[in-house]
């Protein structure tokens, strides 16, 4: 009887380990989708984007989403930490919990977005850019890392508790 009961924790554990997994790939899919559209959207206000080859533009945008998606998977499974909940994202939220999870992403496109247009020398903006005075950096960044993680969450909690029920 203990072995049937240590299978079944084992059968319990790798159901939970592919929902988790499941849960992942929906959070970071559905940034990557969320933000390509931003980047590609966004490509006027960076200098010799709008001039650039298409297919140039679209390979640019396509990295800058890679790492988009993995700053807001970080800024997730941080917030995941600290509440020791890897699916907060399907329950009320708190406001600390949404706190950390835009907080660092937030500060993290801050940081980047400094270095990338000074020392870093990776863009620069074009003059269509709204700028933030204080911060020296434009202002369409920051307000991505407004609307896509609240967009995201809610696409995933959506899709995610539809998932769970059609299981």
């Amino acid at each position: 009887m203990a072995i049937f009961g240590g299978m079944m924790t084992l059968v319990s554990l790798s159901r939970r380990a592919a929902t988790l997994a499941v849960l992942a790939l929906m959070v970071w899919s559905v940034s990557f989708f969320l933000h390509f559209f931003w980047e590609m959207a966004q490509v006027p206000f960076f200098s010799g984007m709008a001039e650039a080859r298409h297919w140039d533009v679209v390979w640019l945008c396509t990295r800058a989403t890679v790492g988009d998606a993995n700053i807001a998977f970080g800024a997730y499974v941080l917030a995941a930490l600290f509440v020791k909940d890897w699916f907060w994202i399907a329950k009320p939220w708190r406001l600390s919990t949404l706190s950390i999870y835009l907080g660092v992403g937030l500060t993290v496109t801050i940081l980047f977005e400094y270095w990338a247009t000074g020392a870093g020398q990776r863009w620069n903006y074009s003059g269509l850019m709204p700028d933030v005075p204080l911060l020296s950096i434009g202002a369409l960044p920051l307000v991505q890392w407004v609307v896509i993680p609240i967009m995201l969450i809610y696409t995933v909690k959506w899709m995610f508790l539809g998932w769970q029920i059609s299981k």
